[in-house]
């Protein structure tokens, strides 16, 4: 994976130099099998924010080794994390969402089914590999703002209803992390993607769609507790 340098003042070229330098040090080891986190919409190569880096992950490893496995993850269900726990905390009586548009639903997948088919794909025999595998890994079902809302509520014993935040809250959310203006204006490009369906699973390539089994009930009482 290439972590994000989220506090690097130009997020984009961060992942520019370290994907490159994967890349050099997987041929000079002559890795066999390369399993690379991205993300959906990572085919894409404008308008995605903080998704693009995957995209340039993804160019730099895909010949990079003689199997290369790309698993393309649904939005974390763990993003959630930080809002329901405020809910929780009695911050605030709902559920902050990046996401403008409440009712509608997108894939969300939780990271223990991540590690869960990443390891599977680490393990599996050589012949049951292709040379290039992109995988579209998505949880048991996709999820609106408002669906995750009433999981919180649901977990907390409470009503609890979905708001949305404005661009001036998300920045002033994620200044708190000492991201510069560039990384933040990242992060909000790709949530309007999101909203405006620029970032949605691809049909132009084959692919390999695979569900998880980890819903949000199960990484909320996991985490709420």
């Amino acid at each position: 994976m290439n972590p994000p340098g989220y506090e690097k003042p130009d997020l984009q070229l961060a992942a520019a130099n370290v994907s490159q330098a994967l890349a050099t040090a997987i041929q000079a080891a002559k890795v066999e099998r390369v399993v690379v986190l991205s993300s959906v919409g990572a085919e894409l190569s404008a308008k995605t924010g903080c998704i693009l880096t995957t995209h340039t992950l993804e160019e730099a490893l895909k010949e990079s080794a003689p199997q290369v496995v790309i698993v393309r993850c649904a939005w974390f269900t763990e993003n959630w994390l930080s809002a329901a726990s405020a809910v929780k905390a009695g911050h605030t009586p709902v559920l902050g969402s990046m996401l403008q548009k409440l009712d509608r639903k997108i894939p969300h997948v939780a990271t223990n089914d991540i590690g869960r088919i990443v390891s599977e794909y680490m393990l599996k025999p050589n012949n049951e590999v292709d040379k290039l595998t992109v995988v579209q890994l998505e949880g048991p079902e996709p999820y609106s703002p408002n669906d995750i809302a009433k999981a919180v509520g649901d977990v907390l014993g409470k009503s609890v209803a979905a708001a949305p935040l404005t661009d001036d809250h998300i920045r002033g959310i994620l200044s708190k992390h000492a991201w510069p203006k560039t990384t933040v204006d990242n992060w909000i490009e790709m949530v309007k993607s999101f909203d405006d369906n620029t970032i949605h699973w691809t049909t132009d390539e084959k692919v390999t769609r695979i569900q998880g089994k980890v819903t949000i009930a199960d990484v909320l009482k996991t985490s709420l507790k």
